[in-house]
């Protein structure tokens, strides 16, 4: 389908005869920015420019004109940056009489041609293109300008290494008027190209003084070889643009594998190795059988690994975020620092890919603890390769995954939280727009000490709404907070009492109650999965089909302290009100009947890792299926298993739980996996 933007007015005769036109003949390869553009949108730009004798580019790099729906300064530079073209803005105008000029031919200039192949390195030689020569009598004659090369007939702009950045407008207003008209008007950013920034002389001479200046050459390539766009051949119009915009390519998929090779110097290491721990001596698998602490020996290592991690969810390679999810639980529980590559292959999960990747490590100053400690090349695409930095942004939207988040970029062109604004705002769902509207807040966390103060107003509510339940009501905050995090990222508030008439369709009158104190602003989602089935253990079949986040009842809200200073009175007596300047926070509540709450209460408290082994260990050693409402068995058709009889309290009937599992009791502190 056309583009709307491209509709003519013109009859059709007269649309016939401007299409014979030979418009853009004089103009310099253009390159079109897909940008707020779908595929056949694209197409039809194209096809029209081509049709009045454009000359289309598909490498920006060589483009002397660019085209894009981009009507702001900062983000034309901005999209050329990401393209590998780096700029600063050339704030004054074009020339009148360059812009006005009578047949709209764009002026020549002086310009050096390399004489390749002469011995010794022969200077150049200068050509005076202009169309005047310094006196101003002289001229080219048509002969000579017919020899000249034509990328010595590009325009001045482009001959100095200008970009200038115009709206699509323009296109569609030439081919109305039959020839190309002055581009002023529909100017949008006039750049003049530079080079990629480097480190400064100064610093170049402080890093020469302590014999890192190699190191630094090396990185410096790198960093600059990630900013270059892949240049894409321009062929034929027919050939489809650089992949760029369409596909799910990602530099950071496409380094070769490397192979790690040990050294006689490994074996011959005058420092001994440490003592094996049990759990690398038996290769105990499971991530829910090993402690963990919260800051683990090789945190820095680690910390590389869960970029690349997140890259794989970016990437949709759900095999490899399991992968490296097993890797980094293994090296999480290791409680000695590594040395040697060698010592990684010996943990259960772990291989030689690992292995090669810590010795990379090493080799970017990693272990040193140094100012500048060490990197992963293929943990660093994901700050340096645009296209995932967009894509994480999008993922970090509270109710965007990765594959909602690779639609925003490869679907609807988006780059950023202003284009989905601006473009889609009312695409996205209701949680969406939460997300998009709280995005800082959400992602600045929750201190300990205000989790607290939000359970202990959820408590007091909980008992107000059951008011015969008295002070038996139990409210614990689990999740990240349990496990001994300074800031989570949201709270996690776990509601039980032990006669099931109080927590049954409890979550609807609390948050009722919260709603009506404005503590809640926002309800994104409310389940009653548990009350619907009077709070037994989900089947062993589910109750559906597709995946359960959790069976219990809960919501997940936006919270916010309604206190505040209201505002000041001014003379007239009337009361300035002021906006509630507190932090809005994601806070998730969930009610547990008390047979279970064991079960519950360790079903929230694990990072994802340390869960995902509870259920499989559950599967494998005792054909059960653990769930956060209970377990049941596999082979009689489902049977409830009860595994917290003779708990008197929730922290004794968790304990049990994880005892009759068979994974042994250890604190929340150490089910850190990452």
């Amino acid at each position: 389908m056309p583009d709307p933007l491209f509709a003519s007015s013109s009859p059709p005769e007269a649309d016939a005869e401007i299409d014979q036109l030979d418009i853009f003949s004089s103009i310099p390869p253009v390159f079109i920015l897909p940008t707020h553009f779908s595929l056949d949108g694209l197409h039809d730009v194209e096809s029209r420019l081509v049709s009045h004798g454009g000359n289309i580019t598909y490498d920006i790099a060589e483009a002397g004109l660019i085209l894009g729906r981009i009507g702001q300064k900062k983000r034309a530079a901005l999209e050329l940056r990401s393209r590998g073209i780096w700029t600063e803005d050339i704030s004054e105008p074009l020339p009148a009489n360059e812009a006005s000029s009578k047949d709209s031919e764009p002026p020549l200039k002086r310009r050096r041609t390399e004489q390749h192949g002469q011995p010794g390195g022969a200077e150049s030689e200068v050509i005076d293109l202009s169309t005047e020569s310094e006196s101003g009598s002289e001229k080219y004659s048509a002969q000579d300008r017919n020899h000249l090369p034509k990328r010595l007939l590009q325009t001045a702009d482009d001959q100095k290494g200008s970009v200038l950045v115009i709206k699509l407008e323009w296109l569609n207003s030439s081919i109305k008027a039959g020839k190309p008209l002055p581009k002023e008007p529909y100017i949008v950013y006039q750049g003049r190209k530079r080079t990629v920034p480097t480190v400064p002389a100064e610093m170049g001479k402080q890093i020469g003084t302590t014999g890192q200046s190699s190191k630094q050459i090396i990185q410096r390539a790198k960093d600059d070889a990630a900013l270059q766009s892949q240049p894409v051949s321009s062929g034929r119009f027919g050939v489809r643009r650089s992949k760029e915009a369409f596909d799910g390519g990602s530099s950071s998929q496409r380094q070769p594998p490397t192979l790690y090779r040990q050294t006689t110097s490994e074996h011959d290491e005058p420092t001994p190795l440490p003592p094996v721990p049990d759990w690398v001596r038996d290769q105990v698998l499971y991530a829910c059988m090993r402690s963990t602490p919260l800051h683990p020996t090789n945190e820095e290592f680690i910390s590389q690994l869960e970029k690349i991690r997140r890259i794989r969810e970016l990437t949709l390679d759900d095999i490899g975020v399991r992968a490296y999810s097993t890797s980094i639980a293994a090296l999480a529980a290791y409680p000695y620092t590594i040395h040697r590559p060698n010592e990684i292959i010996a943990l259960p999960g772990c291989d030689v890919k690992i292995a090669n990747l810590f010795a990379e490590f090493q080799q970017h100053g990693g272990c040193n603890h140094t100012e500048d400690d060490g990197t992963v090349s293929a943990a660093d695409a994901l700050d340096t390769d645009p296209v995932l930095r967009v894509l994480h942004t999008f993922y970090k939207i509270w109710g965007v995954g990765a594959k909602t988040a690779r639609e925003f970029y490869y679907l609807r062109g988006w780059r950023d939280l202003d284009d989905i604004v601006e473009h889609g705002w009312d695409s996205l769902s209701r949680v969406q727009q939460i997300g998009v509207k709280f995005y800082d807040e959400f992602l600045a966390g929750v201190p300990r000490l205000e989790s607290e103060n939000i359970v202990a107003i959820i408590h007091r509510h909980a008992s107000l709404v059951r008011p015969d339940a008295g002070n038996d009501i139990d409210c614990v905050i689990v999740g990240g907070y349990r496990r001994g995090k300074e800031i989570s990222g949201d709270v996690d508030i776990m509601i039980t009492h032990r006669d099931d008439a109080v927590t049954r369709n409890l979550v609807v009158d609390l948050v009722a109650s919260l709603e009506k104190e404005r503590y809640i602003t926002h309800t994104l989602s409310l389940n009653l999965t548990s009350s619907h089935r009077e709070q037994q253990t989900i089947p062993f079949r589910g109750e559906g089909p597709g995946k359960h986040f959790d069976s219990l009842d809960k919501a997940l809200v936006v919270w916010q302290d309604p206190h505040f200073d209201i505002g000041d009175v001014d003379v007239d007596k009337t009361t300035i009100r002021k906006k509630n300047p507190n932090p809005h926070r994601r806070v998730d509540i969930i009610i547990s009947p008390w047979r279970t709450i064991g079960c519950a209460v360790l079903g929230w408290s694990g990072d994802t890792t340390f869960q995902r082994d509870i259920r499989r260990h559950a599967k494998k050693a005792h054909a059960w299926k653990f769930d956060s409402s209970g377990v049941r068995e596999r082979t009689s058709g489902g049977q409830v298993v009860d595994l917290e009889h003779g708990g008197e309290t929730w922290q004794e009937r968790e304990r049990l739980v994880m005892e009759r599992l068979g994974i042994g009791w250890r604190p929340p502190e150490e089910r850190c996996t990452r």
